[in-house]
């Protein structure tokens, strides 16, 4: 009898939180499947935190900073490139400029002249006066630490001249309001160390360098920049302003008035930016700056007991973004009770310094390139440095194989997390649980297990957990293949793989490289091209173990493939890979699998229909990978499951079978509701086995196109197989005849169908399929020929 699995769509969400199944999150167009974190401990007072949602809408990247304002030695600052604001400069600059452990991007500024629209005070001193008609809200700490956003507004801005005359300030370090010929501007040295000057666009500039007692310096027209005296400004004008200007005469006293409501002088610092978001613990009721749509956001608020500052970013760079309203809800989510807008699109960065580093990094993925943005906020661990507490290791991969090195990074704090600097001569290594051998800090395993490293200085310690690898099986290259230009460069990755699947980096110090038919040369891991037209390969050998990796340069040339060296094989070493009996029990049975079944041709049809003739004969189960003809369905005596473009799931003995639809690159892109419901579907997996049906693969070429969701999919069912023991296999349709790998003792395999593509079939090669054998909780295949000669 013929069995059609029935599709059973469930509307169960699921949210999964490392290995737990959480209940979904419904935020306006959008749901959220799935969420990851990783956290960083900066200093004793800032942690840094990576969200990544996978959501029913694509990716959402969102890096958040929780700063403690009860800390002592944890303070934040307006920040700016060090040589004035006048030229902007990105995140990751102003952040390792001002020496701040983390810095966000700040205000809204004019792109083309890059003059700050809004309110800034650093150290109590005014640098730009709020925007004029007070829509930009201003975030602010007061000199008792208390953070605030408020719409300021400028409450005096003029200067008086010696004969009483008042003349309006039209702003502060902007050179945009010189266009203004009814007021004057004013520059400090925080703008720059030098004045505008004239120029062609104002020949006849008037300026006035006002020195720290308040007294004319210098009055000039036309010149070019000067000086700005430390502790004064220089006053520019044009037109009957900068004509009145001219009356004054060195020695003369000018009066500043600038002030603002709230007094800008009650301030440690002040930056602006856009609408206030949240208010009193919910969204804003109106928006004053009002910018529509998925972009880049930046955000900054507080808590309720105003003790901790919260900023966001969300990164629009291959992922999702967010509209302003749901930004608003990201901050009420992370704590905030008071919320502003800060600048965002390419504007949006984020840069940090970790835990014992000495230069801070951008941490977010920014679209395009990173702007250079005129201001910012940065955080600063204010403590003094002190001596060597602890050490942090890192490595590249912490898995590795045995008789292979991994090279260990050594980095120092002091006990207010400070980077302190470490001399790698004087660092002392030891290993536990394992064997190995240390050269300096390069290790090698002499046996496999889980080990972990600890390295000393006097009392401070660090210690690496790792685990090595006993057999190397497998070879892989990144990129897979190389098609390069003439003289062009590619950096190539080599990951090694053991019988489980269980990956480990090689470093290049591990691998003999040879090249093939003088298609360049690699040196540190990095190809360059030579200049002819040319086809053939680079050979990576690893302590015996050989990896073939095809190169084509330009247009490429014949090439005898013949010459190359014998690769590892993993098929003879796999350990599935073998022909067992069967008792034909609830816990014993075999079924086979076929790729696609269209046909163009008689003889691709008849394949096909022997593909059928086989199952009923040899299996209770057929599962199809690809499209299933009518005439092989009319022909089928027994169970089938074929993938298609829907979902379901089936359960035959002691296994479960869920066919799933990645048509269009991925489960998201062919069915936005088909994660919450496969993520539901695990969770009531009962049988011991399961088996993941698809019509496509889920890497390469063919695969998921955003390789976060492929990786979130391997991740998901290796979690499910470490939560429940089941083995896990992922079935799939591809162009190879046989293929098949493991990776972290997931197995991936393949196989076509009838349906391989140009030329014609040969029956006695072309024609196959795979018989998989179930016993238990044991799992095995065979790649089989259709035809026997």
């Amino acid at each position: 009898m013929k069995i059609k699995i029935a599709i059973n769509i469930g509307i169960a969400s699921i949210l999964m939180t490392s290995s737990i199944f959480m209940p979904s999150v419904k935020v306006n167009a959008y749901t959220i499947i799935n969420k990851s974190e990783i956290e960083h401990v900066l200093s004793k007072g800032v942690t840094q935190k990576n969200i990544t949602y996978f959501t029913t809408e694509g990716f959402i990247n969102v890096n958040v900073l929780n700063i403690d304002l009860n800390d002592k030695n944890t303070a934040l600052s307006t920040i700016f490139n060090p040589s004035g604001f006048k030229n902007r400069m990105n995140v990751e600059g102003m952040a390792n400029g001002n020496g701040a452990i983390a810095a966000v991007n700040g205000d809204f500024f004019d792109t083309k002249q890059g003059f700050i629209l809004g309110a800034s005070v650093k150290d109590g001193k005014l640098m730009t006066i709020p925007y004029y008609d007070s829509k930009f809200a201003t975030f602010a700490i007061d000199k008792n630490n208390i953070p605030s956003i408020d719409y300021w507004k400028s409450k005096e801005l003029n200067i008086k001249l010696p004969d009483a005359t008042v003349i309006p300030i039209s702003a502060l370090n902007n050179i945009g309001a010189l266009n203004n010929k009814t007021s004057c501007a004013i520059f400090t040295k925080d703008w720059n160390a030098f004045s505008p000057g004239a120029n062609n666009a104002f020949k006849d500039l008037v300026e006035v360098v006002i020195g720290n007692d308040g007294k004319v310096m210098e009055v000039r027209q036309g010149k070019g920049s000067v000086s700005i005296p430390d502790g004064g400004y220089v006053i520019g004008a044009s037109g009957d302003v900068g004509k009145s200007l001219l009356n004054l005469k060195t020695g003369d006293m000018v009066i500043k008035n600038i002030s603002t409501n709230p007094p800008f002088d009650n301030f440690k610092m002040a930056i602006s930016g856009g609408t206030i978001l949240v208010s009193n613990g919910t969204v804003a009721p109106n928006f004053t700056d009002n910018v529509d749509g998925n972009y880049a956001r930046t955000s900054i608020g507080y808590t309720q007991d105003k003790k901790h500052i919260i900023i966001a970013t969300v990164d629009k760079a291959n992922t999702r973004g967010m509209t302003e309203r749901e930004l608003a809800e990201l901050m009420l989510n992370l704590g905030a009770y008071e919320a502003m807008n800060l600048d965002g699109g390419s504007s949006t960065q984020m840069a940090i310094r970790e835990l014992g580093d000495s230069k801070a990094r951008l941490q977010n993925n920014v679209q395009g390139f990173e702007r250079n943005v005129a201001n910012g906020v940065g955080v600063f661990n204010t403590a003094a440095k002190g001596n060597l507490y602890a050490l942090k290791l890192e490595a590249t991969s912490t898995n590795i194989f045995v008789g292979t090195h991994r090279t260990i990074k050594i980095k120092g704090y002091d006990d207010n997390l400070n980077p302190v600097n470490v001399d790698p001569k004087s660092v002392s290594f030891s290993i536990n649980g394992i064997m190995g051998t240390f050269d300096g800090n390069t290790f090698m395993p002499l046996s496999s297990g889980d080990g972990v490293i600890t390295a000393k200085i006097g009392d401070a310690t660090g210690t690496l957990k790792i685990k090595a690898l006993e057999t190397l099986a497998d070879i892989r290259f990144n990129p897979y293949s190389i098609n390069a230009e003439k003289g062009s460069t590619t950096k190539v990755d080599v990951t090694g793989k053991d019988l489980n699947g269980y990956r480990a980096s090689i470093e290049d110090s591990d691998i003999k490289w040879t090249v093939y038919n003088n298609v360049g040369y690699i040196d540190k891991g990095i190809f360059k091209a030579s200049n002819a037209d040319v086809m053939g390969a680079i050979s990576a050998n690893i302590n015996g173990k050989i990896g073939n990796l095809s190169v084509k340069v330009g247009q490429g040339s014949q090439f005898d493939t013949s010459i190359l060296p014998k690769p590892i094989d993993f098929l003879s070493n796999d350990k599935g890979n073998k022909d067992v009996p069967i008792n034909n029990t609830d816990n014993s049975f075999k079924f086979m699998v076929y790729g696609d079944t269209s046909y163009d041709t008689l003889l691709r049809l008849q394949i096909s229909l022997k593909a059928t003739e086989t199952a009923n004969e040899d299996y209770p189960l057929i599962v199809f990978t690809g499209n299933v003809n009518d005439k092989v369905l009319n022909s089928l005596k027994i169970k089938y499951i074929k993938a298609e473009s829907t979902y379901g799931v089936y359960d035959f003995k002691n296994s479960t079978f869920i066919t799933l639809n990645d048509n269009n690159g991925g489960l998201l892109a062919s069915d936005p509701n088909q994660w919450n419901w496969f993520l539901s579907t695990l969770n009531n997996v009962k049988c011991d086995n399961l088996f993941v049906i698809l019509p496509r693969p889920i890497w390469g070429d063919d695969g998921f196109k955003d390789v976060r969701e492929a990786t979130l999919f391997e991740n998901t069912l290796n979690k499910f197989m470490q939560n429940t023991g089941k083995n896990v296999w992922i079935i799939y349709n591809s162009k190879n005849s046989f293929y098949t790998t493991l990776n972290d003792n997931i197995r991936y395999i393949t196989t076509y169908g009838t349906n391989v593509g140009g030329g014609k079939m040969d029956i006695y090669n072309d024609a196959r399929y795979i018989s998989i054998m179930v016993n238990g909780k044991d799992v095995y295949y065979q790649n089989k020929n259709l035809f026997s000669r």
